[in-house]
């Protein structure tokens, strides 16, 4: 039995030959021997009718071939093309990948897959070729570019589909980009009572070098957390949304010390000047060092409406809801040094100094967004929401020492404080119930109680006894903190 290619070669022959007498009978002249057939379309005679055999299709016996025998119509065949239509042309084949290779310098050469873009092979003229496309080339329309067809945006939701889902969570990534404020230090004016206000911690040396700066640590590193949001419908264009975003937690140290002689002194004595030579729990020290930890939390409810104008590729709405914000800092000094200023270890002096900062905000905000289609499947939009927050903040100092062994002091204050968030996305749709997003985040907060804002080193020149720290100390807490917040958030949305 002939394999399915010998049979179609033998088929096709036949054709060649029947074609010449077919050619004949309708008055279309036969192309002289030799000439190649260019064309990939099977000629018809004009007139053909449907057999009664399924699948086949049967020409009018009047123009009907005979096959070299005389007894075997020559135009019955299956209706529709063989497997592989077949073109000659100099002996190539158009859809063969040895055509292309021997046509211009193989798949990336001249007349390979980027070499024929937008005329196709010099097989086959640039149609209906599997390497290059219809006409186009690869890089057209061809169906190399179409297997990137697969990385487009799911976009049977049209240009005016409405901005939803159900459920989406990811991570956001912030930081905090704004400056610290100072602290006061125990300077204080005779004339107006004010104190000083520094952030300088320590110096080598009485009133000497400075050596750390409550600003030398900060939370301005990206640190990953949860974002989390889950939607409720409760009428066309209207639900209700929660949020909840945190677990960012920022926790950054900076040391100096000096092992060959304890030379450094601490803002607590004023670098060694008041009392003179400072006091023996933080001052004369080998090490210093300051800390700083953080964490943010905010969850809130809103309610949302949503509009879609007659330009469905905008559309945008407005919200209003409530909002927790809590915002934690912990901002310690340490020092280290030794009885009788010698370096002993097992004489070792200490001094640690932790002042706490709890913030939280409760308020009422609104808010709006502005959604664009970019296509089908892909959008951008801005949101930006605010408000009025009442803000409980309390800061605890805690101290313990050589010299006192546990010693605290808390003190706690109401006040107006601001929140405002701004945020840029873009929603990029895999398919009906999966999409994925990336949005910039900015997040700033008014009128909170930072850590390194509340050091309290003031009234410890009133100490009684050279080493005693026990000052007559007026506990203080300070709420003119603002602190800006940028990052990203990445994330999967959920359409059920």
């Amino acid at each position: 039995m002939l394999s399915g290619k010998l049979h179609w070669l033998t088929v096709g022959l036949a054709l060649l030959v029947s074609a010449g007498r077919v050619h004949g009978q309708l008055g279309v002249p036969s192309k002289p021997a030799g000439q190649a057939l260019k064309s990939k379309t099977p000629v018809r005679p004009a007139s053909y009718m449907q057999g009664a055999a399924p699948g086949y299709e049967m020409l009018d016996p009047s123009s009907m071939g005979t096959s070299p025998g005389g007894d075997m119509p020559m135009h019955m065949a299956m209706q529709g093309p063989p497997p592989m239509d077949v073109a000659m042309e100099q002996g190539g084949y158009c859809d063969s990948r040895t055509s292309h290779d021997s046509m211009g310098g193989g798949i990336l050469g001249g007349g390979g897959l980027l070499g024929n873009m937008g005329n196709g092979c010099s097989a086959c003229g640039g149609s209906n070729c599997f390497f290059c496309g219809a006409g186009n080339g690869c890089i057209g329309n061809g169906r190399c570019m179409g297997l990137l067809g697969a990385l487009a945006p799911y976009s049977e939701g049209g240009r005016g589909g409405q901005r939803w889902f159900d459920l989406s969570v990811g991570t956001i990534a912030l930081a905090r980009t704004s400056d610290v404020g100072t602290f006061q230090n125990g300077a204080q004016d005779i004339v107006t009572g004010a104190f000083g206000q520094t952030t300088l911690i320590s110096t080598i040396g009485q009133n000497g070098i400075p050596a750390l700066f409550s600003s030398d640590v900060s939370a301005n590193e990206l640190r990953f957390g949860l974002e989390a949001i889950a939607n409720l419908q409760t009428g066309p264009g209207a639900n209700v949304e929660v949020r909840y975003f945190g677990l960012n937690r920022w926790n950054d140290s900076r040391s100096v010390s000096l092992f060959q002689a304890p030379d450094l002194f601490s803002v607590f004595s004023l670098y060694g000047t008041d009392p003179v030579g400072g006091f023996d729990d933080s001052d004369r020290s080998f090490i210093h060092t300051v800390s700083l930890k953080s964490e943010l939390h905010s969850g809130e409810v809103n309610y949302r409406r949503q509009f879609v104008p007659p330009t469905s590729w905008i559309q945008g709405g407005w919200l209003a809801g409530v909002r927790y914000l809590d915002l934690d800092e912990q901002f310690g000094f340490a020092a280290t040094g030794s009885h009788n200023n010698a370096f002993q270890f097992n004489q070792l002096r200490f001094f640690n100094y932790d002042t706490k900062t709890r913030n939280q905000l409760t308020g009422f905000q609104v808010g709006g967004n502005v959604w664009l289609n970019l296509v089908p499947g892909l959008m951008a939009g801005v949101e930006g929401k605010g408000g009025v927050f009442g803000n409980h903040a309390v800061s605890d100092t805690t101290v313990v020492s050589n010299s006192i062994p546990l010693g605290r002091e808390s003190i706690s204050d109401g006040r107006t404080a601001f929140v405002t968030e701004v945020k840029a996305s873009t929603v990029y749709r895999l398919t009906y119930a999966w999409a994925l997003r990336a949005s910039y985040n900015v997040l700033y907060v008014d009128n909170v109680a930072l850590a390194q804002e509340n050091f309290n080193t003031r009234d410890l020149s009133n100490a009684i006894g050279s080493g005693a720290f026990t000052a007559n100390r007026v506990p203080f807490i300070n709420t003119d903190g603002e602190a800006l917040y940028q990052g990203f958030t990445l994330a999967g949305e959920w359409t059920f």
